[in-house]
């Protein structure tokens, strides 16, 4: 049991997908469900995508191609758990429908149209797991549906033609790849300096490469504040923590150098920093 068309399938949609994305310079819609908590860069694009989720997910999403009756039992756990934990999502639960249908369906019949609906269902509920709890299936989201959809199929064809393990050893590697993508994009920013201006400041900030200086500073004196190699999550948890529940982060890891000049006290530069950094799209509002 083959399954070649998996494959070659999964390998040409995500071919022209990442095709697609590099000729239009596509990015990713921002994420307006950021999480109000700060995180570790490396916990949050290495540890988990690379080690953890290729486990969990290879197990909740495809563990039924195995002829393992804990990881076909870990199968039937794992995603509920996922979908609780995750919160309500009516696309994904109806979808977790269709693949335990298809799935008891498959083991009853053994027919093998059954079993290829079933590795396209999960492929789709694998995808759309990976998308933000916001995302709707629109045109900005559909290339990234795209990519995981297509990665579904051919990490499904890996476990048929090779092992679970390897499938999760494939998963970790692209995600690892995909880490390495996002901290080279942290590390080899643009120099140029942007200026923000309003009715009573004056605010210019310009990106930090990653790795430029581990020495971070933040530092008001009178109507003025300066603020060097910090990621706007970390100023927000010096400024107010509470402000991560009503604001997105444009850029999430991403370091800057910011000088305000304003008028009034601090509570005046906080609030003039706020308004500043929103104004510039480097805070968005949450919806």
């Amino acid at each position: 049991m083959k399954k070649n068309w998996l494959l070659v399938s999964g390998s040409a949609l995500l071919s022209l997908t990442i095709l697609y994305l590099i000729a239009f310079k596509i990015t990713p819609p921002l994420d307006r469900s950021q999480p109000g908590s700060f995180s570790n860069f490396y916990f949050v694009a290495f540890t988990l995508p690379v080690l953890v989720a290729p486990i969990i997910e290879e197990i909740g999403f495809r563990g039924f191609l195995t002829n393992n009756k804990v990881l076909q039992a870990l199968f039937l756990l794992l995603p509920p758990l996922i979908f609780i934990l995750s919160g309500w999502n009516t696309l994904i639960f109806l979808l977790l429908v269709m693949v335990y249908s298809l799935f008891f369906i498959y083991k009853r019949y053994g027919q093998d149209l059954i079993l290829d609906m079933l590795l396209i269902a999960s492929a789709l509920c694998f995808s759309i797991h990976h998308l933000p709890s916001e995302a709707s299936l629109t045109r900005s989201w559909l290339p990234f549906l795209s990519i995981s959809f297509s990665l579904g199929l051919i990490l499904s064809w890996i476990i048929i033609n090779k092992s679970i393990w390897w499938a999760m050893l494939f998963h970790g590697a692209w995600n690892l790849l995909m880490a390495i993508i996002i901290l080279l994009s942290l590390q080899f920013v643009s120099d140029d300096l942007h200026i923000v201006e309003g009715e009573d400041f004056k605010l210019e900030w310009r990106r930090v490469p990653f790795f430029e200086s581990k020495v971070s500073s933040y530092s008001p004196e009178g109507d003025e504040l300066q603020i060097t190699n910090m990621n706007i999550q970390d100023i927000l948890g010096i400024v107010n923590p509470s402000l991560l529940d009503s604001f997105a982060i444009s850029e999430p890891f991403m370091k800057y150098d910011i000088e305000l000049k304003s008028n009034g006290g601090y509570e005046i530069v906080k609030r003039d920093l706020i308004q500043a950094l929103e104004s510039d799209s480097l805070l968005v509002r949450k919806k």
